[in-house]
């Protein structure tokens, strides 16, 4: 019983620690700035917001007395290589699949086979690299986010409840973490039917699979490494491919005003590639872990 309060306030401490300051200084900029994405410093405050569930890991830790036992920052290379490969491709794999998705949907006069034919896909493959190698050598956003929702809260929610009652109830807080930016305009714009709600409640449903899509490669490797490479590659690429793919069937960057059409099926699209590959991961650790039991 002890052991359970105890978990209880740990995460309580850390979500205060991971909400109320990265919230606090989405209010300051707002107020100077006003519901928008065009302020000076709205990136840096995004930067900024995205380590504080880091921070909160760390000092929940020492206010706690808990140590940093489990911690999940050290990556065996041997036997993970491929789940370092799938977080830096997952994403690009998600931004083709959404590319033709959404030329089929919403773009005039469009085909999928015209934006097959027509698109360079060197020149989009080697941005995607570039991508992928900027995630690498800016992986510090990333890990601030993945080091608090997947290496600390999603296991003490698993310490109260089943695994994916932990995957959704991680996923749902994690989309609530950005409801500050879903209202300046974050991934749905501001000018739909029932902003900011309806974006707010897709980023919890889209946050639920992308949990568990990222909970499987710490779980695959022991390790957040995986997933904050994961996170920041997804977040650095999964608007470039299409946008690349989009100029070589239209005149000019096309993006649907008034409607969430076009981030409706990165949604979706993304959503099932996680659901999709965040299964077959657990599966295939399963699997090994069941092995080497045998073994030994």
């Amino acid at each position: 019983m002890k052991s359970d309060k105890m978990t209880s306030r740990r995460i309580m401490i850390f979500l205060a620690l991971s909400f109320l300051p990265p919230w606090a200084l989405a209010f300051l900029y707002m107020t100077k700035y006003g519901k928008t994405m065009d302020g000076a410093y709205y990136g840096m405050m995004c930067s900024i917001a995205m380590l504080f569930p880091a921070i909160a890991n760390i000092l929940t830790r020492v206010i706690t007395k808990e140590g940093f036992d489990r911690s999940k920052l050290a990556l065996k290379i041997k036997g993970n290589v491929r789940y370092l490969f799938i977080a830096l491709c997952f994403p690009v794999v998600c931004g083709y699949i959404t590319a033709l998705a959404s030329a089929a949907t919403f773009i005039p006069d469009c085909s999928v086979l015209a934006i097959i034919i027509k698109t360079d896909h060197l020149n989009v493959a080697a941005t995607a690299l570039y991508c992928a190698g900027v995630s690498v050598m800016g992986i510090i956003p990333g890990f601030g986010e993945e080091f608090g929702w997947r290496a600390y809260l999603t296991p003490k929610l698993e310490e109260k409840m089943p695994l994916p009652a932990a995957i959704t109830v991680s996923g749902i807080i994690w989309g609530l973490w950005h409801a500050p930016l879903i209202v300046c305009g974050h991934n749905f714009g501001t000018d739909y039917s029932g902003y900011p709600y309806v974006g707010i409640v897709l980023m919890c449903v889209f946050c639920i699979f992308m949990g568990l899509f990222l909970t499987a490669l710490v779980k695959a490797t022991n390790s957040v490494i995986p997933a904050a490479l994961g996170h920041i590659a997804f977040n650095n690429t999964i608007g470039t491919v299409p946008g690349i793919m989009f100029t070589y069937v239209v005149a000019e960057d096309y993006v649907p005003g008034n409607s969430l059409v076009y981030p409706a099926v990165m949604l979706c699209v993304t959503s099932v590639a996680a659901l999709i590959t965040g299964l077959v991961i657990m599966r295939i650790n399963k699997k090994q872990k069941s092995n080497n039991l045998i073994d030994c």
